[in-house]
């Protein structure tokens, strides 16, 4: 299976310059080529994006200071887009 965010990396790379411009600092919550928010933090992008497309299709949530931000959190459930509760 390849990658389900391409698209939304693809569109983040090739618009990087005018999405930091518009948006300094920010984690992006983008689905296609859309981007759907700009958040302070990482976990805000990922809430929000939960909020606004859940069970739509995946969405990434990325910082236009570090789009290849390797220490995000690799969690299947979120890369798909499906809301998940911890079992306490």
């Amino acid at each position: 299976m390849g990658d389900p965010l391409a698209s939304e990396k693809e569109f983040l790379r090739a618009n990087l310059d005018e999405l930091a411009a518009a948006h300094p600092g920010k984690y992006l919550v983008i689905q296609g080529e859309k981007v759907y928010a700009a958040c302070e933090t990482y976990d805000q992008g990922v809430s929000e994006g939960l909020r606004l497309l859940a069970g739509k299709r995946p969405f990434l949530v990325r910082s236009v200071l570090h789009p290849e931000d390797a220490e995000a959190p690799r969690i299947p459930a979120l890369a798909l887009g499906i809301p998940f509760r911890a079992n306490s």
